[in-house]
């Protein structure tokens, strides 16, 4: 786990809940609106990587 990331709980895709932190975190935004925080995950059981809405005051 990256140090400095904090974890956020998220259902993985075969719908298990985990403690996960994400490993890119980027703003899905339209120009000049506020937006969402977007996380990039990887299941720690299939290993495969999968997107996540984070809340709104999760660090950038």
């Amino acid at each position: 786990m990256p140090a400095g990331k904090k974890s956020v709980k998220v259902k993985t895709p075969n719908g298990k809940e985990a403690e996960l932190s994400p490993e890119k975190v980027w703003l899905l935004a339209p120009k000049g609106r506020k937006g969402v925080k977007i996380g990039l995950f990887k299941d720690p059981e299939s290993g495969k990587y999968f997107r996540h809405k984070l809340p709104d005051d999760y660090p950038m």
